[in-house]
Protein backbone atom coordinates (compact mmCIF):
# COMPACT_ATOMS: atom_id res chain seq x y z
CA UNK A 1 0.00 0.00 0.00
CA UNK A 2 1.68 3.33 -1.17
CA UNK A 3 2.02 6.19 1.95
CA UNK A 4 -1.27 8.03 2.43
CA UNK A 5 -0.73 11.29 3.70
CA UNK A 6 -3.12 11.81 5.78
CA UNK A 7 -2.33 16.01 7.55
CA UNK A 8 0.33 18.55 6.94
CA UNK A 9 0.12 21.42 9.95
CA UNK A 10 1.97 24.56 9.68
CA UNK A 11 4.53 24.64 12.97
CA UNK A 12 5.21 28.03 14.94
CA UNK A 13 8.45 27.67 14.12
CA UNK A 14 7.70 27.61 10.15
CA UNK A 15 8.62 23.24 9.39
CA UNK A 16 6.14 21.54 8.05
CA UNK A 17 4.67 18.22 10.11
CA UNK A 18 3.53 16.01 7.59
CA UNK A 19 1.28 12.17 9.20
CA UNK A 20 1.67 9.82 6.48
CA UNK A 21 -0.59 6.22 7.44
CA UNK A 22 1.70 3.49 5.69
CA UNK A 23 -0.28 0.49 6.90
CA UNK A 24 0.13 -2.71 5.07
CA UNK A 25 -2.31 -5.82 5.23
CA UNK A 26 -0.84 -8.93 6.51
CA UNK A 27 -2.68 -11.86 6.38
CA UNK A 28 -6.20 -12.23 6.03
CA UNK A 29 -8.33 -9.29 7.77
CA UNK A 30 -4.93 -8.29 9.91
CA UNK A 31 -3.14 -5.09 9.53
CA UNK A 32 0.22 -3.83 10.52
CA UNK A 33 -0.81 -0.59 11.14
CA UNK A 34 2.02 2.31 10.62
CA UNK A 35 1.75 5.83 11.23
CA UNK A 36 4.69 7.99 10.22
CA UNK A 37 5.48 11.49 11.22
CA UNK A 38 7.72 13.38 8.92
CA UNK A 39 9.75 17.34 9.09
CA UNK A 40 11.78 18.19 6.57
CA UNK A 41 14.19 20.50 8.02
CA UNK A 42 16.38 22.58 5.70
CA UNK A 43 20.58 22.68 6.22
CA UNK A 44 21.97 25.59 8.03
CA UNK A 45 25.47 26.19 7.45
CA UNK A 46 25.17 28.88 9.96
CA UNK A 47 24.96 26.06 12.37
CA UNK A 48 28.61 24.50 10.87
CA UNK A 49 30.44 27.87 11.27
CA UNK A 50 29.54 28.24 14.83
CA UNK A 51 31.79 25.34 15.40
CA UNK A 52 35.61 24.88 14.39
CA UNK A 53 35.04 20.86 14.91
CA UNK A 54 32.12 21.46 12.13
CA UNK A 55 33.46 23.94 10.52
CA UNK A 56 36.95 21.85 9.48
CA UNK A 57 34.88 19.03 7.97
CA UNK A 58 32.34 21.51 6.42
CA UNK A 59 32.30 19.93 2.91
CA UNK A 60 31.76 16.36 4.24
CA UNK A 61 29.22 17.36 6.43
CA UNK A 62 27.25 18.89 4.05
CA UNK A 63 27.59 16.18 0.93
CA UNK A 64 26.13 13.77 3.95
CA UNK A 65 23.48 15.78 5.00
CA UNK A 66 22.48 17.19 1.93
CA UNK A 67 19.82 20.14 1.67
CA UNK A 68 17.63 18.82 4.52
CA UNK A 69 17.81 17.04 7.10
CA UNK A 70 14.30 14.77 8.23
CA UNK A 71 12.86 14.22 11.33
CA UNK A 72 11.21 10.86 11.28
CA UNK A 73 8.92 8.94 13.78
CA UNK A 74 7.35 5.67 13.18
CA UNK A 75 4.89 4.05 15.07
CA UNK A 76 2.97 1.05 14.61
CA UNK A 77 0.85 -1.98 16.03
CA UNK A 78 1.04 -5.90 14.68
CA UNK A 79 -1.98 -8.11 13.73
CA UNK A 80 -4.76 -5.41 14.16
CA UNK A 81 -7.89 -6.67 13.05
CA UNK A 82 -9.66 -4.97 9.99
CA UNK A 83 -12.75 -3.31 11.94
CA UNK A 84 -10.09 -1.81 14.44
CA UNK A 85 -7.61 -0.56 11.71
CA UNK A 86 -9.20 3.23 11.79
CA UNK A 87 -9.10 3.73 15.56
CA UNK A 88 -5.72 2.64 15.86
CA UNK A 89 -4.55 4.53 13.60
CA UNK A 90 -5.88 7.84 15.05
CA UNK A 91 -5.13 6.51 18.92
CA UNK A 92 -1.32 6.46 17.31
CA UNK A 93 -2.04 9.77 15.86
CA UNK A 94 -3.69 11.33 18.87
CA UNK A 95 -1.52 10.39 21.35
CA UNK A 96 1.88 11.52 18.89
CA UNK A 97 0.41 14.99 18.38
CA UNK A 98 -0.71 15.33 22.02
CA UNK A 99 3.01 14.14 23.18
CA UNK A 100 5.23 15.68 20.61
CA UNK A 101 3.90 18.85 18.92
CA UNK A 102 4.16 21.42 21.78
CA UNK A 103 8.03 20.28 21.51
CA UNK A 104 8.91 20.22 17.57
CA UNK A 105 6.64 23.63 17.74
CA UNK A 106 9.85 24.85 19.56
CA UNK A 107 11.61 27.57 17.93
CA UNK A 108 15.04 25.83 18.48
CA UNK A 109 14.11 22.89 17.45
CA UNK A 110 15.70 22.50 14.11
CA UNK A 111 18.70 23.81 15.10
CA UNK A 112 18.87 21.07 18.16
CA UNK A 113 17.91 18.47 15.45
CA UNK A 114 20.48 19.70 12.80
CA UNK A 115 23.42 20.06 15.54
CA UNK A 116 22.19 16.66 16.67
CA UNK A 117 22.37 15.03 12.96
CA UNK A 118 26.06 17.04 12.40
CA UNK A 119 27.17 15.39 15.31
CA UNK A 120 26.25 11.96 14.67
CA UNK A 121 28.01 12.52 10.91
CA UNK A 122 30.95 13.54 12.64
CA UNK A 123 31.11 10.52 14.65
CA UNK A 124 30.19 8.27 11.64
CA UNK A 125 33.09 10.30 10.05
CA UNK A 126 35.49 9.40 13.18
CA UNK A 127 35.05 5.88 13.00
CA UNK A 128 36.04 5.52 9.31
CA UNK A 129 39.28 6.49 9.80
Amino acid sequence: MKPILITKIDLENHLILEIYDESIKTIGDRWMVNMVARIKVPFDEALIQKSEDFSANKDKIKKALGKEVVFEHKSNRIFVDDNEKESIFQEMYDSFIDNTLHYLSRPNFPERFLLKKIREEMKRQLQKR
